[in-house]
């Protein structure tokens, strides 16, 4: 499993079940978060879809890289969930 900053804008309105909703798909697929950090309602930079302030979660999560695709396919097929990066935290290099 390699570890992953993942970063998810959801619409802001019902936020807690949608919190739930990306926490369910992150875990179908076999991901252990390590650590989470709700940054809450902010302003969008530019409107999309319609909203103009979103719900900024942030997680560091142990993720199998097969599964990567399959979570990214998940979250584009709802229209709650704006935007999602996933970014590769190196591993420490051991002397």
């Amino acid at each position: 499993m390699n570890s992953y900053e993942v970063t998810v804008i959801v619409r802001n309105r019902d936020a807690e079940s949608l919190k739930e909703k990306v926490m369910g798909i992150l875990q179908k697929f076999g991901t252990q978060v390590t650590k989470e950090d709700h940054w809450g309602p902010k302003k969008l930079a530019y409107e999309i879809a319609g909203d103009s302030e979103g719900y900024y979660m942030f997680m560091i999560a142990d993720i199998p890289p097969e599964s990567i695709k399959s979570i990214i396919g998940e979250f584009r097929l709802s229209s709650d969930i704006l935007r999602h990066l996933f970014v590769k935290i190196p591993k420490a290099k051991t002397a």
